[in-house]
């Protein structure tokens, strides 16, 4: 026996993708994204510059719908250490992501083979992505993805 519904309505096409993005100046960028960090621990420096996207793919109807940030910090060369320090190495190095939008402050993938990589944990609640930082360019990307059931 096979039982099946429908929702009137209801559609197989996939949902437009919807991007929540902290803009406004440096400073205020700076302080919302740090607020987004310091869930469970203080970050091991200040940020000199911040931005951070988030992109809703799904419709929150029937299945997951998926969210996935993408965040860029930039800090003093001298802090480098102190991020490394509180940050757990990746075993394996995950395929290139990138947002829909593709902002200029975002990693391009010439550059993201160079990254090392780290787990995401203490600066966010998500399990999967990654944390990478570019010693070259004093810049940290970080990456978390979340389902929502």
């Amino acid at each position: 026996m096979l039982i099946t519904a429908c929702q009137p309505g209801f559609s197989t096409k996939s949902a437009p993708v919807t991007v929540s993005e902290i803009e406004g100046p440096k400073s205020e960028r700076i302080a919302t994204v740090t607020k987004l960090l310091v869930t469970q621990e203080p970050l091991p420096s200040p940020l000199q510059n911040a931005y951070f996207l988030e992109e809703q793919i799904g419709d929150n109807q029937l299945g997951p719908s998926d969210y996935v940030s993408f965040g860029m910090l930039e800090i003093k060369p001298d802090d480098l250490s102190a991020w490394r320090g509180k940050l757990l190495p990746l075993k394996v190095q995950p395929d290139y992501v990138a947002p829909q939008a593709s902002p200029d402050w975002w990693v391009n993938v010439a550059e993201y083979s160079s990254l090392e990589l780290f787990k995401l944990r203490p600066y966010t609640q998500r399990i999967h992505g990654w944390i990478g930082i570019d010693a070259k360019t004093n810049k940290i990307y970080i990456y978390p993805t979340f389902s929502r059931y």
